[in-house]
């Protein structure tokens, strides 16, 4: 009990110490009040000493206690390393999140002294925090400061402060994985969900502040859950709608869904009632919920028909009136005379020669016992042959 009355002093730091993280996390398991001094003065015998911490054995020594079977609850990403690789990462529990808190606090308040005693002012120095090490050791060797501190064993510092941050991140990435889950199949691929989860735990690990007593894991839930809503929201449209609108848009798809099954469809007026909304405005909404199709989508799969099959062609220049009719049937004959009758079937009902509607190749498959493949196979070598220059001069009067 007295350990927890008394402040941990620690013994004087030899020149180019390594210490160890466990023997950091003593010294700093002090009360909260008394927190800021013992960062302050342990910055100081860093500083003074060049000492360093061995972060090296502290991923080791994570790595070989991992459990593969604790973190059941990952996204299917087969053929990616990622499944593996987070498979071998340890989750933080409840204590080691608030040591690794403290264990941050610690080493930014270090690095930040550095970085002003070697010239920085405090804007300069709360940028190079922000950047990755290897730019702001560019950044520090650009400077022409001080010369107060050792610059490679403040590269050196900087280099171990991005690397505490990556091993904070590490830690928590399974916070990331059941936000995910929630927002798979919606117009994202799963890992850029991942990714833009697993970015906004670095901001959540600037946010967060252990002194409150509440999980890093119930804090930075909140980030992944923003972040992960935004990608949705800016990428799974072609046209960008404002993400307001969208969530206008989940509160009438709910109210819709509650409606229905009341047993009816509820108008715009009853759905503006139910969310706080006016009838205009939902309506207006409800305009905006519109998607990109694809002109070459097929309207049925394996069919053969297209959305642009069904679209009028406007640049299309049309046949001249004074053309006979009767002058095109006779080209298109003369030009198929030397096909199989099959193939003279297929062109005539798939485009209409005949007069008719144009058939999909699912529909005359049906009619001549083939797949639909064949008919098109069929339909390929055709035209194939009929595009040869003496037939294609015959027929080019008629779109001249």
């Amino acid at each position: 009990m007295l350990s927890k009355i008394l402040p941990k002093r620690p013994k004087p730091l030899s020149h180019r110490q390594v210490v160890q993280l466990s023997l950091l996390d003593a010294w700093l398991d002090v009360a909260t009040d008394r927190f800021p001094a013992t960062v302050a003065r342990l910055a100081t015998q860093f500083l003074r000493a060049q000492a360093t911490l061995d972060l090296m054995q502290y991923r080791e020594g994570r790595r070989a206690t991992a459990n593969p079977a604790v973190v059941a609850d990952i996204p299917d990403l087969r053929g990616t390393s990622y499944q593996l690789e987070l498979r071998r990462i340890q989750p933080m529990d409840r204590e080691e999140e608030f040591r690794m808190a403290r264990r941050h606090e610690f080493l930014r308040a270090l690095v930040e002294k550095a970085l002003l005693a070697a010239g920085f002012d405090a804007a300069g120095a709360e940028a190079c925090l922000r950047r990755p090490a290897r730019e702001a050791v560019l950044a520090l060797r650009d400077l022409a400061g001080s010369r107060r501190v050792d610059r490679p064993w403040l590269e050196q510092m900087l280099g171990q402060y991005e690397e505490l941050r990556n091993l904070y991140v590490e830690g928590a990435l399974h916070i990331v994985l059941s936000t995910v889950n929630r927002y798979r199949g919606l117009g994202v691929d799963t890992a850029d969900l991942i990714q833009e989860g697993n970015a906004s735990l670095f901001q959540a690990i600037d946010g967060f502040d252990w002194r409150r007593d509440v999980r890093f894991r119930t804090y930075a839930q909140y980030w992944v859950h923003q972040a992960v809503l935004k990608m949705l929201y800016n990428s799974s449209r072609t046209v960008r709608v404002p993400i307001w609108v969208q969530k206008v848009l989940g509160k009438i798809r709910r109210a819709q869904e509650a409606g229905r099954r009341e047993g009816r469809n509820l108008t715009p007026a009853e759905i503006g009632a139910r969310i706080g909304l006016p009838a205009e405005r939902v309506e207006w909404v409800l305009a905006t919920r519109r998607y990109a199709v694809s002109i070459d989508a097929e309207t049925e799969p394996g069919e053969g028909g297209s959305l642009a099959q069904a679209l009028p062609d406007t640049s299309l220049v049309p046949i001249p009136e004074a053309i006979p009719p009767g002058d095109l049937r006779e080209a298109l004959a003369e030009a198929m005379a030397d096909l199989p009758d099959r193939e003279q079937r297929i062109l005539r009902r798939r485009f209409g020669l005949d007069g008719g509607e144009p058939q999909t190749l699912g529909e005359i498959a049906v009619d001549l016992g083939i797949t639909a493949e064949r008919v098109r196979q069929l339909q390929n070598a055709a035209i194939g042959r009929i595009q040869k220059p003496p037939k294609l001069r015959r027929l080019q009067a008629f779109v001249e």
